[in-house]
């Protein structure tokens, strides 16, 4: 097997990864949004946590942010105008509505300089794609993203993009319920909100009576 040092992008990024990084920014709806990426090193550790980045490859692209302050501040600033961009793509499709070209083009434009997929190779307990080593750069640490985003707008399954009905959240996942209705990120956060808020306005309602 090729050493992770020399082929850092070999494990197959996960199905949703693409919406994961869409979703490091929640509570978008609302009037102060959170961001779980907060500068480069947040996001190296965002790839190491999510893609799978080896932790020798973050070292040394945190060495590199440090010494590059102009360049990984560039970095930084492409990645969060790529994640915006995914985002906006996704939440169109959950939407049913015609995607921005703007965004498209954006997308197009990292695919085409992302990583070739040369071969697969033993990773782990399965397999995962074995590329080349590239010179830091946006494009080749969201590589895994980009395969996601691309992947995943050209498969069957972008019909089970959704948004969380929560207009405080918009955030993004993949629908495989059995009667693929779901409207809520999750019952225990926003769906429990939803029922608290309607049960509010019930009593409310009774109350004027």
């Amino acid at each position: 097997m090729t050493d992770a040092a020399d082929a850092p992008w070999i494990a197959a990024p996960a199905e949703e990864l693409c919406l994961d990084f869409a979703n490091s920014r929640y509570w978008r709806g609302s009037a102060a949004p959170s961001d779980e990426l907060e500068g480069v090193d947040a996001l190296v550790a965002w790839c190491e946590a999510r893609e799978g980045l080896p932790a020798a490859q973050g070292a040394a692209l945190r060495r590199w942010a440090a010494a590059q302050g102009g360049a990984a501040a560039e970095l930084f600033a492409e990645a969060l105008r790529l994640r915006e961009a995914i985002y906006r793509l996704f939440h169109a499709a959950a939407a049913k509505a015609a995607p921005r070209a703007t965004d498209v083009a954006i997308l197009n434009r990292a695919l085409a300089q992302a990583a070739e997929r040369r071969a697969v190779e033993p990773c782990g307990d399965g397999f995962g794609w074995r590329v080349g080593a590239g010179a830091p750069g946006t494009v080749p640490l969201l590589t895994p993203v980009l395969w996601s985003a691309g992947d995943l707008l050209v498969s069957r399954r972008l019909a089970k993009v959704r948004s969380c009905a929560n207009p405080q959240c918009g955030w993004l996942f993949l629908d495989d319920s059995k009667s693929g209705n779901r409207r809520w990120c999750s019952m225990s956060a926003c769906g429990n909100r939803a029922k608290a808020h309607r049960h509010y306005q019930r009593k409310r309602g009774m109350a004027r009576d």
